[in-house]
């Protein structure tokens, strides 16, 4: 069953009383051919998924009938799924993803596909960037409007699907809230060096570095999960190369759902840091997906990987490495 909300409450109002939320960033977007615009609502769709399956696949125009196929009520909690340039929410990764959030979280998970412009340049990409973050915070508007509740929501964004994850939660402020964030490798390109407050986009916000070539080196979440060698580069690169530094934390994210990624208590020597590191409360601390976030545990959390699937060390491989 699907509930209305308040009679008073105006999506539109939100829209206008957000048309700065771009406005301390790079002024490229703006000055960028018209021939990169197009109205991307027009090709985007929404897939829900229940217990793993699709049920529905339809337009950002969402409305109440279309809900109720969907298998998803508003007591649910739910996730929502944004991709990165040149991918979609059929890759591999995308319901390798989907699999472990209606696992383990259960509920509702909703996959928002924008591979039309996603499936040309990243100029062409990186230019309608605003004009898809409004587009996927009026989704979630209209979830909201039928009775879903932020409080109970969960938002994962991976490359240029981790900048939209941000952007969208700072711009649902301060109406609405999104309980949890997590980000993998966030894309640099066209956004650094611009300072982003990215703790500022949900109650939690948890992003995962891995890459210094295509990932953002600004790291202002309330967790900065750098993998691998200071979150720059991957030992698997070696035996990975078809994904990079960069492919493989939306991997090892995954991965971490079944198998436990620990943390070092200490920073190593060779990281070194503008910010501070997270106080790591037991030698045996892991880290990936957490319902339940742990506010004592903010900062910078450094997590060594390993050369091969999946990737991570073993309880024996870490006192080794910390000694």
């Amino acid at each position: 069953m699907l509930y209305k909300a308040d009679s008073r409450f105006n999506p539109k109002q939100i829209f206008l009383g957000h048309g700065q939320f771009l406005g301390a960033r790079n002024e490229t977007l703006d000055s960028q051919p018209r021939a990169f615009k197009l109205d991307v609502r027009k090709t985007m769709t929404v897939q829900f998924y229940k217990n793993n399956t699709k049920t529905l696949e339809t337009s950002v125009a969402l409305n109440g009938n279309m809900l109720k196929y969907s298998g998803c009520a508003p007591s649910d909690k739910f996730s929502i799924i944004l991709h990165g340039w040149i991918q979609s929410c059929s890759d591999e990764w995308a319901l390798a993803l989907i699999d472990r959030l209606s696992f383990y979280r259960k509920g509702c998970v909703i996959c928002i596909d924008y591979s039309t412009v996603a499936s040309s340049s990243y100029m062409r990409l990186y230019s309608n960037f605003e004009q898809i973050t409004k587009a996927i915070a009026s989704i979630i508007i209209g979830l909201i409007q039928y009775g879903f509740d932020p409080s109970r929501g969960y938002m994962f964004g991976f490359s240029f699907g981790g900048q939209l994850a941000s952007a969208v939660g700072r711009f649902l402020q301060p109406h609405f809230i999104l309980q949890n964030i997590d980000t993998c490798d966030m894309a640099g390109p066209g956004f650094d060096p611009i300072a982003v407050d990215h703790s500022k986009a949900g109650k939690n916000v948890q992003c995962f570095h891995s890459s210094r070539d295509k990932g953002t080196l600004i790291h202002s979440c309330h967790r900065n999960i750098m993998f691998g060698s200071c979150g720059l580069s991957q030992p698997s690169v070696a035996s990975q190369l078809h994904l990079g530094s960069h492919g493989l934390c939306v991997d090892i994210y995954i991965n971490t759902f079944d198998y436990p990624f620990y943390a070092l208590k200490s920073p190593p020597s060779e990281c070194t840091s503008f910010t501070t590191a997270a106080k790591i409360p037991n030698d045996y601390y892991t880290v990936g997906y957490e319902e339940h976030f742990n506010k004592q545990v903010i900062g910078k959390i450094y997590v060594p990987t390993s050369l091969h699937y999946p990737y991570n060390l073993s309880r024996k491989e870490l006192k080794l490495l910390a000694t």
